[in-house]
């Protein structure tokens, strides 16, 4: 458990706060998601247009 206490490397000179850590996670999927709808409208727009 020495090294969950005491990280030797990493974490020594810019340490995240705690509960940052959950809400840039959050962040991420959230902007993940909204990225990948994005990215689905529009091939789906592309091929719809090209089919007609």
């Amino acid at each position: 458990m020495e090294f969950i206490d005491k990280p030797t490397f990493g974490h020594t000179k810019y340490k995240l706060p705690v509960i940052l850590v959950p809400v840039i996670m959050f962040a991420v999927l959230i902007f993940g998601i909204v990225v990948s709808k994005i990215y689905v409208d529009n091939v789906m727009d592309d091929s719809h247009s090209e089919s007609h």
